[in-house]
């Protein structure tokens, strides 16, 4: 179930008999209470969220435009990770009773959710890039939409083959008597297999990401025109907030496994680990509540939930929630550019009209 942490164990009360009593050595509260009842809440809020991001952008949306089908991918990933979390739930509050297949299938759908993301984001921020800071005039909105379409399908085969040895090795172990943990079998170089996924899959985006923001903000402080800022802002508060979710449980891993971790030693890293899987898991309700907060999508929401009968005129909340189609480059948008020309043409003909 964990993320490139199946070497960690699970500690429970260790005790000896020693005449005829019973001394207890090592007591480890594994919060897995807690942490059930915080990954039903999780998996409920992301349900919603992305339910709605879903049905929004396919019944009210352009998915023609780069950005709507990044989200649009990006909300899925987020559903095939959420639903995962009641098998961890019900294997946190009992154990695993689903077997090795379902054992399998989760941990493969568990990884896909995250590197499918990750992908994702280090595209939409090259996107971002490209548009921004290089300003190609090869790039129009077609082409750009099929590199779109490209990366994100990129990005579910990448997550499937790199989930492959995960989702394999991954069974029903026996725990204790009669209960069992859904965990990874392969302990052959363990240790080499983590670091090369975070390496590869985490470490390697963040520094492309990282540099590419760094050069877009550069480039849009030294410009005056203002209405690009805002999918710029929804695509870095989107990848901020998953490296603040996900960063966390990468560190406090890295940490368990250079001070080889024993939850009796370690109590104070064993409590932070909870927290930061906790905080790790519920970065799939995130999205939805970024991208409702845009005005156009309270607007949707309300009317949503309030039964509004507008929603049945046609097209009503379809419109370009993407400025960087027309706007980052004022010949990005070849239909613009031609309608700027007419108009042109006809205010010189008027005042020549005028002087005749």
């Amino acid at each position: 179930m964990e993320a490139f942490n199946s070497n960690i164990s699970h500690y429970e009360n260790d005790s000896y008999e020693y005449d005829d009593e019973l001394i207890s050595m090592c007591e480890v509260d594994n919060y897995k209470m807690t942490t059930g009842v915080c990954y039903a809440i999780i998996f409920c809020l992301s349900i919603l969220g992305n339910g709605f991001l879903v049905c929004a952008l396919t019944c009210y949306e352009d998915l023609k435009r780069a950005t709507n089908l990044f989200m649009f991918c990006l909300a899925l990933f987020d559903l095939l990770f959420t639903l995962t979390l009641p098998f961890w739930c019900v294997e946190l509050l009992h154990h695993w009773v689903f077997g090795d297949v379902a054992c399998m299938i989760m941990t493969g759908a568990y990884f896909v959710g995250i590197y499918g993301s990750l992908i994702l984001l280090t595209a939409m921020t090259l996107d971002r890039f490209v548009v921004v800071v290089v300003r190609s005039y090869w790039l129009t909105r077609s082409r750009r939409l099929k590199c779109s379409k490209v990366a994100c399908i990129g990005a579910w085969i990448i997550s499937l083959i790199a989930c492959l040895r995960d989702s394999i090795t991954a069974k029903a172990q026996n725990a204790h008597i009669n209960t069992y943990s859904c965990e990874s079998t392969d302990t052959h170089d363990e240790k080499a297999g983590y670091y090369a996924q975070l390496i590869l899959l985490f470490l390697v985006p963040f520094a492309v990401i990282a540099f590419c923001y760094t050069k877009i903000l550069l480039t849009l402080m030294s410009t005056s025109t203002r209405q690009k800022y805002r999918t710029v802002i929804l695509v870095l508060c989107i990848v901020i907030a998953f490296f603040i979710c996900w960063g966390p449980y990468h560190i406090i891993i890295v940490l368990m496994s250079i001070y080889e971790f024993d939850a009796c030693e370690h109590y104070q890293l064993h409590a932070a680990f909870v927290i930061s899987r906790i905080l790790a898991f519920s970065h799939c309700c995130i999205n939805p509540a970024l991208y409702i907060l845009r005005g156009k999508y309270r607007s949707l929401l309300s009317s949503l939930l309030f039964c509004s009968p507008e929603l049945r005129q046609s097209g009503l909340y379809r419109g370009p929630t993407d400025p960087s189609d027309s706007r980052i480059h004022p010949y990005t948008n070849e239909g613009a550019r031609e309608n700027c020309e007419a108009q042109q043409t006809n205010i010189v003909e008027l005042n020549t009209l005028k002087t005749l």
